[in-house]
């Protein structure tokens, strides 16, 4: 079938799994219960949970590899309850496919084709468009919105400011590489549009605040509450824990890798900047407008806070005065222009390459003496404390504006 997709039926965005149910539910003519129009992107990032936190820091003895990870949606680690969640409370059930085999992976696309688009779980290091380097592949998680198929290809939106064409080929290598969730496939059973924007808005600031307090578990649920970046914190500098980062993230090479992610998850890593924090005081601002409500709207200067904070801290992981690390943060911000805008896979390519010629010369050399090193994770640490201490506040202050 020719595909002829009109312009509204597609959105860019900044939170990958909150765009694709947007563009799902816009196609389903679902609307928001006061305005009419299509649900924005801050209003359902908000009903479907709105923020969260995860942090995470490993070290790989055998090639003495570190990494570090820190995320901010809410229940950023699985895609499905999340997506789920937020149907729940909008009155819409999902219909989730998934298959071992690419086969029947295709033919399960194609028949939810054949009612809307849907909602595919792909690895991005496998969709050409992307350009990331080999070594991303089997961890790249991620989800798109399919819209259709034509021949040989199929039409996607992946946060950009248009739809992109890959081939069926590789959107079906993207769709069977991760084995957990091989050919996933998500969508709507005949919905209808919700009437009632506050219950929907109380309801996702009580799973936020829920998600936000609940005890340390096991799993991802360890690494998912303030208390984990209260660890990061302590962890950052003057510690004798053995996951300090005096030991995992060494002057060198792994201090560069630490550095670098705080930057990039903070401010690139499908989080829309500032560890989602701004698209989060962009719900609150709106649902407080549209209900009248000031508490509301005086959360949502809490989180404007909050955003402007961490995208401080993820600029302070790489200082401006080090030319490695401001031209690291300018090539990540090179990336994501590139991304959204649509550019060429050789000027994608030629951003990943620099940023490996820095980490190289980080290798070989790295900009900071031991003193250097050991100031800039105190100040970091100052920094993380004093948002930790704003997020307890922001999230007391949820309980107050649902309760």
């Amino acid at each position: 079938m020719a595909l002829n997709l009109h312009n509204s039926a597609h959105f860019a965005g900044k939170i990958p799994a909150t765009t694709a149910l947007r563009v799902l539910l816009a196609h389903a003519g679902v609307r928001d219960p006061i305005s009419k129009q299509p649900f924005s992107e801050a209003m359902l990032f908000g009903i479907a949970g709105g923020v969260g936190v995860g942090v995470a820091a490993f070290h790989y003895a055998k090639g003495d590899f570190s990494t570090f990870f820190i995320a901010g949606r809410h229940h950023w680690f699985d895609d499905v309850f999340y997506l789920s969640g937020a149907l729940e409370r909008l009155g819409i059930k999902a219909t989730i496919k998934e298959s071992s085999g690419a086969k029947s992976g295709e033919k399960n696309l194609r028949d939810l084709l054949a009612v809307g688009p849907c909602i595919a779980w792909v690895d991005t290091a496998c969709l050409p468009h992307r350009a990331l380097p080999a070594i991303h592949i089997g961890g790249s998680y991620h989800v798109v919105t399919v819209y259709g198929i034509d021949g040989d290809n199929a039409l996607i939106g992946d946060m950009a400011e248009k739809p992109v064409s890959v081939s069926l080929a590789d959107l079906g290598t993207s769709r069977t590489r991760i084995v957990k969730q091989r050919n996933r496939l998500l969508s709507l059973k005949t919905p209808d549009s919700p009437k009632n924007l506050r219950k929907l808005v109380n309801e996702g600031l009580g799973a936020c605040h829920q998600a936000m307090t609940m005890k340390s578990g096991k799993g991802p649920y360890a690494m998912s509450t303030l208390e984990a970046v209260q660890r990061w914190a302590d962890r950052l500098h003057g510690s004798k824990d053995k996951e300090s980062w005096e030991k995992l993230f060494p002057p060198g090479i792994n201090l560069w890798r630490g550095l670098t992610s705080i930057h990039q998850f903070i401010e690139f890593y499908g989080t829309g900047g500032g560890l989602c924090r701004p698209i989060m005081a962009e719900f609150l601002k709106k649902a407080g407008a549209a209900l009248g409500d000031a508490k509301l709207k005086k959360l949502g200067k809490q989180y404007a806070d909050l955003g402007r904070g961490w995208t401080e801290l993820a600029d302070a992981a790489l200082p401006d005065a080090v030319p490695l690390f401001k031209e690291a943060k300018e090539c990540r911000r090179q990336y994501s222009e590139l991304l959204f805008s649509r550019g060429s896979i050789d000027a994608k390519l030629a951003v990943w390459s620099k940023l490996g010629d820095l980490a190289e010369q980080a290798k070989s050399k790295f900009p900071l003496n031991a003193t250097e090193c050991d100031d800039l994770r105190s100040r970091l640490q100052s920094r993380v404390w004093e948002l930790v201490e704003q997020e307890k506040a922001a999230v007391r202050a949820i309980a107050k504006s649902v309760g």
